[in-house]
């Protein structure tokens, strides 16, 4: 088993890259991996963040307050390190935290000793991640606000790039590949979602530095930990390399693409042996998955497809806790106990917005390349479990980081630094709803998430709109009004969740018979502007195992929703009767406490900063 480190600790010993140009193995640009190609087949589509709008509901308000707050940073503080590197005026202020600058080591400073020690600028820098969540944000809601926003710093970083391309927010980036990464991210978003077509000379400037600079060195013949050798996350650098290519046609991307894949752990998950990434870091083992998925989208051979297929039932049978996280200390577990073990000392449990949108990423690949409903299961977990319980971004970059499951009792804080890694996949997550809920194909419309939210396409030349109203999950029913511009056919396609008994629908209250396939239950009609569909999901209660070792160690769910009980609250009536609060017990010095709110039980994403609750508990304990 590998050492295992979360990415706190990792941090304290990443060395940064030496930049000598290398390649990977024997491979040759545009040559790696070769293989049996065909066309990758995309049964959904997602609606890529467009015709899609959220109408009330917690993913609203969570929604509304994150685009409030990335709208209001200050461009002067966000510009301030990359303007002050390259030398130009730096009005504002530094945002602090994983944004500190960039402080020199002394001249005695031991080769050996890693560079965190006095570095702490541009560590995992998430400005591409926040270009690339307000653009998504903007094509979602038509916010030409925050597009010009989103626009505005990027010419602005673009006035910051050196003339040999050079970009980052520090002279001494410690995480060159994964800065890397989320800046080609948000450069494609900009240029896809926002039509910002500047986007991408700037892009093929910072890969141009790249593809000269950047570290090739890996761990071998075991996977990185967490970063790799010199990097940091380079094998999560194919899927936006790959969108890159799709949205360009430059073969240059895809011939850089084709240098991160990696087979020593996408492998695990097709050699017929069993995967054995224990100790691996959560998050970015799982982020990389989608890179497997985006080498799928581009080559058309079918063992990628296969990879990412094995590797999400493998991460729902071993790694996943009820809510869908998973990785507690950032790390993956063997399947031997020690993810039940992990309730015993992780406050670390699940790295929340990084997991979540990781999650949502991977299983939207999925959907999209397989049209299979069950995949939607983990986004539903992630959104109600996960991101949307998730404390709101707070001043000064206070951003909540980990979910808290520990058996002893928990309580949501915000992360001791500010403006982590984890305030760039918040933002994108956060806007990712707007991609999860509804889609398509030629025929039909399918409905993954339950959620107040409205939808408008084109199908057959013909403009379709379809509301969406609902209180679920705290009621079982969802209201779906169908508006075409007149009288059409075709299908809406309802998931129908594993954890479920079944559906029921009604159309303009009457019963309708639904049919299931590939886990959706489809009703296929000709539809009258106006036409209301019901559908009805069972809901019942159930009491789920972390694991097989620890049977009787467990959290209790209605649906899709882990219930936490409110911890109880000890009812004081003064400092001077604190006798009043006690009743005698049967033993000495043993008493009965005078409590309040004992055993109330509700969802995850209702508890508050600093209140106290248990999401898991041994049976008869």
């Amino acid at each position: 088993m590998m050492e295992k480190r979360g990415r706190r600790d990792f941090m304290k010993t990443c060395v940064s890259a030496t930049f000598v140009p290398a390649l990977m193995g024997s491979a040759k640009p545009g040559q790696a991996f070769a293989g049996t190609s065909g066309e990758p087949r995309s049964f959904l589509e997602p609606f890529n963040y467009e015709g899609v709008r959220l109408t009330s509901g917690i993913f609203k308000k969570q929604y509304d307050a994150t685009r409030d707050y990335y709208f209001k940073l200050s461009n002067d503080d966000v510009l301030k390190g990359f303007r002050e590197r390259a030398g130009m005026p730096a009005p504002g202020n530094s945002l602090g935290g994983w944004y500190s600058g960039d402080p020199r080591p002394p001249k005695d400073y031991p080769e050996e000793w890693p560079r965190f020690l006095f570095s702490r600028g541009d560590m995992f820098n998430a400005f591409g991640q926040w270009l690339a969540g307000m653009a998504r944000m903007s094509r979602a809601t038509g916010d030409q606000a925050m597009l010009d926003k989103a626009t505005f710093l990027m010419r602005e970083w673009a006035k910051t790039i050196e003339p040999d391309g050079f970009f980052y927010y520090s002279r001494n980036p410690i995480a060159p590949h994964y800065t890397y990464e989320k800046t080609v991210g948000g450069l494609v978003d900009l240029c896809e979602f926002g039509g910002v077509k500047d986007a991408i000379p700037n892009l093929e400037r910072i890969t141009d530095w790249a593809v000269k600079n950047l570290d090739r060195k890996r761990e071998s013949p075991k996977p990185a930990f967490a970063s790799g050798v010199g990097g940091c996350e380079w094998y999560t650098l194919c899927e936006n390399l790959y969108r890159a290519y799709e949205l360009t046609g430059n073969p240059k991307y895809k011939t850089f693409g084709d240098l991160w894949r990696y087979p020593a752990y996408w492998g695990m998950f097709t050699n017929g042996s069993g995967p054995t990434p224990y100790g691996l870091h959560a998050y970015s083992h799982c982020n990389t998955l989608s890179s497997a998925a985006m080498t799928y989208a581009v080559t058309g051979e079918k063992t990628y497809l296969d990879t990412i297929i094995n590797a999400y039932d493998w991460f729902q049978r071993t790694q996943c806790y009820a809510t869908g996280g998973f990785g507690p200390g950032e790390r993956l577990q063997a399947p031997d106990g020690s993810l039940g073990k992990s309730l015993e000392d992780n406050g670390d449990t699940f790295e929340t917005p990084c997991g979540s949108w990781a999650g949502f990423k991977l299983s939207r690949y999925l959907m999209r390349f397989t049209g299979e409903a069950r995949y939607g299961d983990w986004i539903e977990k992630l959104a109600y479990n996960g991101i949307g319980p998730a404390l709101p971004m707070g001043p000064s970059g206070m951003t909540f980081y980990y979910s808290d499951y520990r058996l002893g009792g928990g309580r949501k804080v915000y992360y001791s630094a500010a403006f982590p890694c984890c305030s760039g996949t918040f933002i994108e997550a956060v806007a990712d709803y707007h991609n999860v809920i509804y889609f398509k194909d030629a025929k039909s419309l399918y409905v993954n998430l339950f959620v107040p939210s409205d939808v408008t396409w084109n199908m057959d030349g013909h403009e379709i709109k379809v509301e969406q109203e609902t209180s679920y999950p705290e009621t079982d029913t969802t209201f779906l009004t169908l508006r075409p511009q007149r009288n059409a056919s075709f299908g809406v396609q309802v998931r129908v969740p594993q954890w479920s008994e079944g559906i029921n629908a009604k159309v303009n209250g009457s019963p309708v018979e639904v049919s299931v396939r590939n886990g959706w239950g489809t009703i296929e009609r000709a539809w009258n502007p106006g036409d209301r569909l019901a559908v009805q999901i069972s809901m019942p209660f159930n009491v789920v195992s972390i694991d097989k070792q620890h049977p009787d160690r467990v959290a209790v769910m209605r649906g899709p929703i882990v219930l936490v009980r409110r911890q109880e609250k000890i009812e004081i009536p003064s400092r001077q009767n604190l006798a009043e609060l006690f009743a005698e017990a049967k033993r000495p010095l043993e008493f009965h406490a005078i409590v309040r709110s004992a055993g109330t039980y509700a969802p995850f994403y209702e508890l508050s900063e600093g209140e106290p609750y248990l999401m898991y508990f041994d049976l008869n304990s």
